[in-house]
């Protein structure tokens, strides 16, 4: 039980409202536009400056054959484009943790609730199929957005890490949260 599975991948998760597919090549040169925005940039990314093409299409061709991490495009039912992406990144196998990355590429599908259900779909897939005890994630602490739906599906602060970002001229701190299995569990159960 401690351990995370390393059962074959499913293809397609389904959620309420949004289907979790594996990355498909085609969709790179979206997610490298989703990744080289200056907004998507500003509250997400830890990179100095938005990503170039290339970068963004490494870190995808990496994704694909790495044990570290579990990935998806986050797509309406039936729509062959993606909105958005959602991933398991540093999956730790002997401590059965993982971390957390979310975007919503598309500025139409932010707000809509469509980002918490993808997050919830993982978080499922997570904690009953591969079996974690902890998912984590750093947010940073102008993104109150964002914050307000880690909360709510459940996510507790759990520190800080101190003017860790710089964004226009100023230094903000990144806001570490987690959320245990046994705390899913409970909420899943209505406890």
């Amino acid at each position: 039980m401690g351990n995370v599975q390393s059962a074959r991948r499913p293809q397609v998760l389904f959620g309420e409202s949004v289907e979790l597919r594996r990355h498909s090549r085609e969709h790179y040169p979206l997610y490298a536009r989703w990744y080289g925005d200056r907004e998507i940039w500003h509250l997400t990314s830890w990179t100095p400056e938005p990503m170039s093409p290339v970068a963004v299409e490494r870190i995808f061709e990496e994704r694909e054959n790495s044990s570290l991490s579990d990935s998806f495009a986050i797509h309406l039912p039936g729509e062959p484009e993606p909105f958005g992406i959602v991933s398991f990144i540093n999956l730790n196998r002997a401590n059965a943790s993982a971390d957390l990355s979310i975007l919503i590429g598309e500025p139409e599908y932010r707000g809509s609730g469509y980002g918490t259900d993808a997050i919830r779909t993982l978080l499922c897939y997570g904690f009953e199929e591969l079996q974690l005890n902890r998912v984590g994630l750093t947010v940073f602490d102008f993104n109150h957005v964002a914050i307000r739906t880690y909360e709510k599906l459940g996510f507790r602060s759990e520190g800080r890490m101190r003017q860790a970002v710089r964004r226009n001229g100023a230094w903000h701190d990144a806001i570490l949260m987690s959320l245990l299995r046994s705390e899913w569990e409970r909420r899943e159960s209505g406890g």
